[in-house]
């Protein structure tokens, strides 16, 4: 395996620790910024809304420029938006800083997926692209846990000063190791929106959106949720947020196993079930440990699990367009998460906390009827539409 594929697996760790770590400490971002929880929630919301919508068109738009410049200018613009973040003075400018931070992010993890394909021989190729992937998952492993150290030690804002501190290691990084590859024309925006046309592709990547948007609607708001329902601390919360991520890392592999051996769309149906369970269960487990833990432990494995379920399913749906469908299930991904942020953040200003949790349950259980309505959709040929 070509050593370089790790690298670029740790420039997707930093644009995942970027965007997951304000999730831990959002009770300290809101009495800092002087703010309610629920806006101090759309930090996480606005960043997931650009990414969503920026990567793909910063992608097709810096297409034919060399790869390695491109990425060089993205990580500065990421490094710059990360000191306006920890310098940032009121809510507003943080919430542009995040937004700077999300298109600059995207466009950095879109190149390095694509460099990593690129560099990677063909029989390491999905090995390649596996260990990339694991640069964002484990932000969320080792990302939240350490900025709740991060935070409770020098301050939220310290946060964005250590992630600042990464990026440039990954800019003198990408100078020393990465070789200079020519820019390749993208598929136009509107040809890949064409391959949307069918019924089946389109409800799959609706699934991914729903199954995204319900878990987030309870996750983005998980820390003042165990603060004030559970009374557990930041200290206590960052191990069971350590807790959740190793479980959702355990979760995607059994999410691609599952896929490989029953169909993803069978295990897509399966994971979503469980994680509606899960969120539905997490409101009455409160009263120990005891029962928390393992709602907590099912949840991270079954949130984790249905998107590659989801992404198996879409590939082998349509496999003549599997390349654009990924990129678009990305975007799928990423409007879920600003939604679940966007919604939860409106429950939190009206209801009790855990109510979010059922709200959650309920969004995913309409991603568990849509993948039963896509896959009684027949299959077809989408290649003339692409």
């Amino acid at each position: 395996m070509d050593k370089r594929i790790y690298l670029l697996a740790f420039v997707n760790f930093v644009v995942g620790c970027v965007e997951v770590v304000p999730a831990g400490i959002l009770d300290l971002i809101a009495g800092d910024l002087h703010v309610s929880i629920s806006a101090a929630g759309q930090m996480l919301g606005i960043f997931s809304l650009v990414f969503a919508i920026s990567a793909p068109v910063l992608q097709v738009v810096t297409a034919r420029v060399e790869r390695k410049k491109v990425l060089l200018c993205a990580l500065a613009v990421f490094s710059l938006s990360c000191l306006w973040s920890a310098l940032a003075p009121d809510y507003l400018s943080s919430l542009v800083a995040r937004g700077v931070q999300a298109a600059s992010g995207g466009l950095m993890s879109a190149i390095a997926f694509a460099l990593a394909a690129q560099l990677a021989e063909p029989a390491y190729r999905g090995r390649a692209i596996a260990i990339c992937a694991m640069g964002v998952s484990s932000a969320v492993v080792v990302g939240i846990p350490l900025g709740i150290m991060v935070a409770t030690g020098f301050g939220w804002r310290a946060n964005y000063l250590l992630e600042l501190g990464l990026t440039v290691l990954c800019a003198f990084g990408v100078i020393a190791w990465l070789p200079h590859q020519p820019g390749r024309g993208a598929v136009p925006l509107r040809q890949q929106l064409r391959t949307l046309r069918d019924t089946k592709v389109l409800s799959a990547h609706g699934v991914t959106m729903l199954l995204m948007w319900g878990h987030f609607t309870m996750y983005a708001f998980l820390a003042p949720f165990l603060a004030r329902s559970a009374g557990i601390g930041l200290h206590e919360a960052s191990v069971i947020f350590l807790l959740f991520g190793a479980a959702g890392m355990t979760g995607g592999w059994l999410g691609g196993y599952s896929s490989d051996r029953w169909g993803g769309g069978r295990s897509a149906m399966v994971a979503g079930s469980l994680l509606a369970a899960s969120l539905f269960l997490l409101p009455l487990s409160i009263g120990s440990l005891w029962q928390l833990v393992p709602v907590i432990l099912l949840w991270g494995m079954t949130s984790w699990g249905g998107t590659p379920s989801v992404q198996h399913y879409i590939t082998v749906s349509s496999p003549e367009t599997a390349g654009i469908q990924l990129g678009l299930n990305l975007t799928a991904i990423h409007l879920g998460l600003a939604l679940g942020a966007a919604v939860g953040g409106l429950a939190v200003e009206h209801l009790p906390i855990g109510y979010n949790a059922w709200i959650g349950a309920a969004v995913v259980a309409l991603a568990v009827l849509m993948i039963r309505y896509s896959i009684r959709q027949p299959a077809k040929n989408r290649l003339a539409t692409a």
